[in-house]
């Protein structure tokens, strides 16, 4: 049987010290610590002293040695049948089975000879066994048997233990030798155990899940239990004790809104960061709104209310959780958001083809104040399904329909090309087309463009918020661990946020072109907004300018752009319109739409040779001065935890902290004893010493929540909403049509069989038939 030898060194000569690294013993000593496990020859019997493992193994003088099986660590000169020398000298020694430790000169037939402060010193100081410490030059049969030993002893001082790296032999594929380390790969403190999988632990001591007497369930159950006997309340007040804390670690200015039914069930929330009213003074022009994210324990549709900053990147102006998605549901979370951004409604709003919360937005963000536009995406992905006769039967159709819809400049342009394909196609009853001609000035290009919207056309910026939102939430995720998240998710974008205003007054900028408007972009615009900037110059060079005679007026002149690139009967001519004081339009309503120039307007001022953006050309809040528009946060953002405001939260913070505690006094009995001792005397301490205390916080409390509301507020129930996660992936009208066809089963050419698994080339029959011809 292969032996496994082990072996531990340690340069502390602390008595208490806990083993949490090891390394393998070098001839020079080494600051950090590891466990190292070398495996000795099988059955050695050979002169040549297979096996001197361990001490000064290239100093020793082996002279005369005959029948040495293991010596380990010492200096055996002229001895003979020495079956076990570790770390002594044995000179002149005859028949000297064990000697462990000690200096044994001219003895014979020496049976067991122990130096006992040997002993103590191999093991660093422990007096414990050698059967429960660790100790240089402790043997073990199979390497399972060596790893359960460690890990138990880990598992008593407080440290779990891994394996590092395994060796193995070339031709044997076997272990030569294996390397365990602390679970902290040598970082300073001890890893506690853990706890989680205690169950695992209490299945394995008791002999299985049979003996055990519970199951995963029931320790839910008492989870739950212990929860609700500690905190008094259910999820839906913890989350407004939540709220409330962040409100007053804010001296007030966090905002939060609750709607109840009539039994007093949470029907909706509404939260806002005075981080994010800050940000929507910067740049609450645009918002994207959208509720099809569920993903929390009651499947309530989450509303986040989506921006973009100065960087292009994504801004959250405010969170809501509604019940249902129904028009009085919207109403409520419009008005108690605008009431959170001072009465302030966005230019735009961007948002899914929803009737309620249309219905919702025009009576509570009316135009002209607001522009309602509908996300294209939503429409676009329904024309495969809604207009899949007119896709099979009119191959030329596509191409038309979608040059109406998406290369329309003027809505002159669009209702021209709108009317030539109804009289053409004959669709003067298509009652799907009709109605969105209806709405055409929320979605079609050539109507909104007209307005800007940031560059947006679509409500992907909610989407992707909601992704971003699947990093801090899942479906169990209940109403507090909900509103602790999002402020999680809050921070992080606002330190990308700060990233990125690092990056772009640090960082240098590459140049492409070198020229005078290019270097002036570079020091007024973002890092991103450059990039674009960049894109619309470098087209820019593809284009020529024609000028146009005057029209009678003197107070603009008109210019013709056209890409040279392309052939004279596909080129589109672009109108540059110039009025007095450097006022520059351009007919693709780029500028207007995105708050980026054009390429039209590029080559305008490359052509008259200025050197610098006019600075009616310049939308503020792409430059890097953008987020500094209404100023700096003039308070602390809020946090949570702070001072233990709220049970709940002292609860989680104790409980963190007795977990380190009872890892240590769970090492020993002696611990135990001690711990549990030292926890009785205080429990009575705190009894008596803090009553009158907690009597006056009680009272404190209660005339607190008499300010906030009278009745206890319950849990919602779980939400059966119209747009419920779908578990499976949405197909359009004609992959539905499609999948219904019958497919023609197979058959083998060889047997004739239909509807089997093979064919002709791995039929069984053709597989017997060459094997017997074979």
């Amino acid at each position: 049987m292969a032996s496994f030898l082990f072996k531990a060194c340690s340069s502390s000569s602390s008595k208490n010290d806990n083993y949490d690294y090891y390394t393998p013993i070098r001839r020079n000593p080494v600051a950090r610590r590891k466990l190292f496990v070398d495996e000795d020859t099988v059955n050695p019997d050979s002169d040549d002293n297979m096996n001197n493992v361990g001490g000064d193994n290239i100093d020793v003088d082996n002279v005369s040695v005959h029948n040495v099986d293991n010596n380990v660590g010492g200096n055996n000169v002229g001895g003979h049948n020495v079956d076990d020398n570790v770390g002594g000298d044995n000179v002149g020694g005859h028949n000297v089975d064990d000697n462990v430790g000690g200096d044994n000169f001219d003895g014979e037939n020496v049976d067991d000879v122990k130096d006992e402060k040997n002993v103590e010193k191999k093991n660093h100081g422990f007096k414990n066994s050698n059967d429960v410490v660790p100790y240089v030059g402790k043997i073990f049969d199979t390497l399972d048997d060596a790893e359960a030993f460690y890990r138990n002893y880990g598992r008593k001082e407080g440290f779990k233990i891994i394996i590092r790296n395994t060796h193995k032999r070339t031709n044997t594929n076997e272990p030569s030798y294996r390397l365990f380390i602390c679970r902290k790969g040598g970082r300073v403190g001890a890893t506690p155990l853990d706890f989680g999988k205690g169950k695992q632990v209490r299945e394995r001591d008791k002999g299985g899940v049979k003996n055990l007497g519970f199951f995963n369930q029931d320790v839910r159950n008492v989870i739950r239990d212990i929860r609700r006997r500690v905190f008094n309340s259910g999820d839906a007040e913890c989350g407004l004790l939540l709220l409330r804390e962040l409100q007053e670690n804010s001296f007030g200015n966090f905002f939060y809104r609750v709607d109840v039914d009539d039994e007093n069930r949470v029907r909706g929330l509404v939260w806002v960061d005075p981080r994010s009213m800050n940000a929507y003074k910067n740049f609450g022009d645009v918002v994207t709104f959208d509720s099809t994210y569920q993903t929390n324990r009651y499947c309530m549709p989450f509303i986040p209310i989506t921006g973009v900053n100065h960087h292009y990147q994504n801004l959250l102006f405010g969170f809501a959780l509604v019940r249902d998605e129904t028009e009085a549901s919207y109403k409520w979370v419009l008005r108690t958001w605008l009431e959170a951004v001072d009465n302030k409604p966005p230019r735009t709003i961007i948002t899914d083809q929803d009737i309620a919360l249309g219905n919702a937005i025009a009576e509570v963000m009316p135009m002209p104040q607001t522009k309602h536009t509908y996300c294209t995406w939503h429409i676009s992905s329904k024309f495969p399904e809604k207009l899949s006769y007119l896709y099979t039967n009119y191959p030329e159709f596509k191409t038309e329909f979608n040059a109406c819809v998406y290369t329309s400049l003027t809505p002159t342009e669009f209702e021209g090309k709108w009317e030539q394909l109804v009289e053409k196609y004959d669709l003067e009853d298509h009652a799907w087309l009709n109605d969105m001609y209806a709405i055409r000035t929320q979605w079609i290009g050539a109507y909104t463009k007209q307005h800007f919207s940031a560059g947006m056309t679509t409500t992907s910026r909610s989407e992707s918020t909601n992704s971003f939102f699947d990093e801090y939430v899942q479906l169990s995720t209940g109403l507090k661990e909900f509103i602790e998240n999002s402020q999680k998710a809050l921070e992080t974008q606002y330190l990308k946020e700060v990233k990125a205003d690092y990056d772009s007054e640090q960082l240098e900028r590459r140049l492409v072109l070198h020229s005078s408007l290019e270097m002036h972009a570079s020091e007024i615009y973002t890092k991103e907004m450059f990039k674009r900037f960049q894109k619309e110059l470098m087209k820019s060079t593809c284009y020529i300018m024609n000028s146009v005679k005057n029209n009678g007026t003197y107070m603009s002149k008109l210019y013709l752009v056209e890409k040279a690139t392309l052939p004279e009967n596909c080129r589109r001519k672009y109108r540059v319109t110039v009025f007095m004081y450097e006022k520059i339009e351009c007919s693709c309503k780029k500028f207007e739409h995105s708050g980026m120039i054009c390429k039209h307007i590029i080559r305008y001022l490359d052509k008259k040779q200025k050197i610098k953006i006019p600075e009616s050309l310049i939308m503020g809040r792409w430059t890097m001065n953008g987020n500094k528009i209404a100023g700096p946060l003039p308070y602390a953002p809020p946090g949570i935890g702070n001072d233990g405001a709220s049970q709940p939260l002292r609860y989680g913070a104790l409980c963190k902290s007795f977990q380190d505690l009872a890892a240590s006094g769970s090492c020993s009995v002696s611990r135990y004893k001690y711990l549990m001792g030292v926890i009785d005397r205080e429990k009575r301490y705190l009894k008596d010493a803090f009553a009158d205390e907690e009597r006056r916080e009680r009272t404190h409390e209660a005339k607190t929540q008499e300010d906030y509301q009278h009745d206890p507020i319950f849990d919602p129930p779980t939400s059966k909403t119209k747009r419920r996660k779908k578990t499976k992936r949405y197909k359009s009208g004609i992959e539905t049509t499609t999948s219904k066809i019958k497919i023609k089963p197979r058959k083998c050419n060889y047997c004739g069989a239909i509807g089997g698994e093979h064919d002709a080339r791995n039929c069984p029959l053709r597989e017997e038939h060459d094997r017997r011809n074979f």
